[in-house]
């Protein structure tokens, strides 16, 4: 009995001892949170590079609250980087978490290396707000944080302060913008023009034949569209690297001023009209050699080889708009931006499928088309000219989200 006895302190030293001098986990005190500012891009290499490590030190420690500033697609973020670097005594960049003026880690290594500890050395942490003072996040009124945040919760949210309540709405590509400045290429002139050379030199060489009509008008149209989709992957991956020197506010607000003068300069022509403005128009001097090209198509084969080529030519009077479209669509991830750029580009020609079909089915004569074009073409850059204005006065004071 005193042996059997003697076997219960032995189990409590075998078995309780091990857990009390196991090292004690870190105390999350979730009532109280730890919060701090985390900059951002969607386009940033070491911004993709830290993001799976933010994530898992969310989940790992649920009272830790960081407030989120994606600052390349939300261009109106890219102020508050500012500020806050001038404020805590470090330089602008991204990544980048604050979470006082002792406590900052900038860049993708020292996050991965460094939040989880930065983290568990502090019990608890106010919000850092751009002015140099700090409030806890359960007393955060979050409709008074400037800028466009998101904010992260670990995963337990009650617990990093359920007095506090900071819904922020999705932000998305304004449809209307993209839209408008796709129907701004979709009705130019010289696009139209274009077309009309080449539905002209198909009849011209075999009037008997429409279905060559229809086959060449089409093949030129989608060579028009493969290669506009070309060329906006181009203009897009340019953007993009200038965003890599953190300079997308000014992209913007640059982009919003470029729309303003090609809306005015479509005003102008609609006042004061000359052909062959740049900017508006195909320059007069090339259309003699446009004109040339074209004269040579033969079938629909040669009218989508000449498409291709043509591209080039249209480019002075076409790319304003586009220009800007790929500017904004620059901000969202690659592989995001092509439904984007091939519904700017179906936009763009639809008219002159239309055009095509017109002619086929014998609506209308390629010449009663070019006079329509001729007689409307100061109509048309007004049209043009008003909807850039106002994409380029939104864009200027409001930035290209919703």
């Amino acid at each position: 009995m005193k042996k059997q006895l003697l076997i219960i302190p032995l189990l409590f030293i075998l078995f309780i001892i091990p857990f009390v001098s196991a090292e004690e986990p870190h105390d999350f005190h979730a009532d109280i949170p730890i919060c701090g500012v985390y900059f951002t891009g969607v386009n940033c290499p070491h911004c993709e590079k830290a993001a799976p490590t933010i994530e898992e030190v969310l989940n790992n420690t649920p009272n830790l609250v960081l407030i989120k500033y994606e600052v390349q697609q939300n261009s109106q973020n890219m102020p508050y980087l500012n500020t806050y670097s001038t404020t805590y005594g470090t330089r602008p960049g991204f990544p980048m978490i604050i979470f006082n003026k002792d406590v900052i880690i900038r860049g993708d290594i020292p996050i991965i290396e460094g939040l989880e500890d930065a983290v568990n050395s502090m019990e608890s942490n106010p919000c850092p707000l751009e002015d140099g003072s700090s409030v806890y996040y359960d007393e955060l009124d979050c409709s008074t944080l400037p800028g466009l945040p998101e904010i992260l919760i670990g995963q337990n949210k009650t617990q990093a302060g359920s007095n506090a309540t900071c819904e922020t709405p999705a932000k998305e590509l304004t449809f209307a913008t993209i839209l408008g400045l796709a129907a701004v290429d979709a009705i130019n002139p010289c696009a139209i023009a274009v077309l009309v050379f080449v539905l002209v030199a198909i009849l011209t060489h075999d009037p008997t034949k429409k279905y060559k009509v229809l086959l060449a008008g089409l093949a030129f149209v989608g060579a028009i569209f493969v290669m506009y989709f070309v060329y906006g992957i181009i203009i897009v991956k340019l953007f993009q690297f200038s965003f890599i020197f953190n300079m997308t506010f000014w992209v913007t607000k640059a982009l919003g001023v470029l729309a303003i003068i090609l809306g005015l300069l479509g005003i102008r022509d609609f006042i004061n009209y000359r052909p062959g403005r740049v900017g508006t128009e195909m320059p007069l001097l090339l259309r003699p050699k446009v004109k040339k090209i074209i004269e040579g198509v033969r079938s629909p084969k040669g009218a989508f080889v000449i498409g291709l080529l043509v591209t080039i030519f249209l480019l002075p009077c076409t790319i304003g708009p586009y220009f800007i479209a790929g500017g904004l669509l620059s901000a969202l991830e690659f592989v995001k931006t092509l439904p984007w750029l091939a519904l700017y580009n179906f936009i763009f020609v639809v008219p002159m499928i239309v055009i095509t079909f017109i002619v086929f089915g014998g609506i209308a004569s390629v010449e009663k088309v070019s006079g329509w074009k001729e007689k409307n073409i100061r109509l048309l850059h007004l049209i043009a000219g008003i909807i850039m204005l106002l994409i380029g006065i939104y864009l200027v004071l409001n930035g290209w989200v919703v």
